[in-house]
């Protein structure tokens, strides 16, 4: 009788084993933040030219009406008595209009801060005398998406933060965003743009978007590992069932070698 080849269960398991790795590795170069020039081969000294925040509609400002008067200061800032940022603030309308009591509208539409600050206290000054005025930022959000932590939306009080300031509000990225493929939602105008950023990059400390401005929004996206789970549950289901018929066609061998 021709002698069969016995069939060793141990190659099969180890030809799992290697399936498994090569589907379920992650890129780790995705998973890094400002990966690259580890060697020294990239600078590490980079520049970015922080310009002032300007008002858009729809933010938020404090202001302060600081005068003498003690009549004054109750008929401007007796908001400042409401716990809620937003309700103590200004809105600027979508004209980018603030409304002053008693002075009417004021618009700071492309103003900094000190330039409106400038502004209000030259529209009061023709009502008022011996005033000061505290201009400031206030209730400023920013949206985190996708392969965080804590998506959401997260406040601040600066006047913009860089992109991993944002991401830290969220309590960082998960196991698998990948920093290499980030989405950044902008709307200016009316206009919603889209920007993709790496943020495996040490050069992102210059560009124009590494500083975040309110409202943004940042979309961590997934790396394609996001599904080893479910690939990890079927790889579990196929190894158990390999292992059963290589264990049965095993021992089918070896009864056949001694017959």
């Amino acid at each position: 009788m021709k002698k069969l080849t016995t069939f060793h269960p141990g190659a099969l398991i180890a030809l799992i084993c290697s399936l498994y790795l090569l589907t379920s590795c992650a890129p780790v170069h995705k998973l890094k933040f400002v990966a690259d020039g580890t060697d020294g081969a990239v600078k590490n000294d980079y520049f970015n030219d922080r310009s002032e925040k300007t008002i858009q509609p729809f933010d938020y400002l404090y202001i302060k009406i600081i005068s003498l008067d003690e009549k004054t200061n109750s008929i401007f800032n007796e908001r400042s008595y409401n716990i809620d940022t937003e309700l103590l603030s200004y809105a600027v309308d979508a004209r980018g209009d603030i409304t002053v009591p008693f002075i009417g509208n004021i618009n700071v539409k492309d103003l900094t801060i000190n330039h409106a600050r400038e502004k209000i206290e030259k529209s009061l000054q023709v009502y008022l005398n011996n005033i000061s005025v505290m201009v400031r930022f206030v209730s400023n959000k920013v949206t985190l998406l996708g392969e965080v932590n804590r998506p959401g939306q997260h406040s601040f009080f600066d006047e913009k933060v860089t992109v991993f300031q944002a991401i830290g509000f969220a309590g960082g990225t998960s196991g698998f965003g990948d920093l290499s493929n980030v989405t950044l939602v902008r709307e200016k105008d009316n206009v919603i743009k889209y920007y993709y950023l790496d943020l495996t990059k040490k050069n992102i400390a210059s560009s124009e978007y590494y500083y975040l401005l309110p409202n943004d929004i940042l979309i961590i996206n997934p790396i394609k590992a996001k599904y080893r789970s479910l690939r990890d549950y079927a790889l579990d289901i196929t190894s158990t069932l390999l292992t059963s018929i290589s264990a049965t066609l095993s021992i089918i061998l070896v009864v056949r070698e001694l017959q």
